[in-house]
């Protein structure tokens, strides 16, 4: 069994990405808002059981693309990211 990390290392990886998307919030949201991921959203909507509207956890939600889409569909979409930049937008 490998050896797992420990509440440092953890700690420092997730300060270590956090700092990395707070570089680059404004960028990531150029570069990525406009994709098309319908068949995604899709994909996750179908594999839910019950009856929507669904609420839906987006963990790590960035700057919200995918909120929008859920909340437009009807759903009730929650965002949360470590990147304050990210919550802002």
């Amino acid at each position: 069994m490998p050896p797992r990390a420990g509440d440092d290392e953890l700690f420092g990886i997730s300060a270590s990405t956090i700092a990395h998307y707070r570089r680059m919030a404004t960028a990531y949201r150029e570069a990525t808002w406009h994709h098309d991921v319908r068949q995604n959203n899709a994909a996750l909507l179908g594999a839910i059981e019950g009856e929507p509207p669904f609420c839906i956890l987006d963990l790590g939600c960035g700057p919200g693309r995918d909120l929008i889409a859920f909340r437009e569909l009807g759903h009730e979409p929650i965002g949360l990211d470590g990147c304050p930049e990210f919550v802002e937008m």
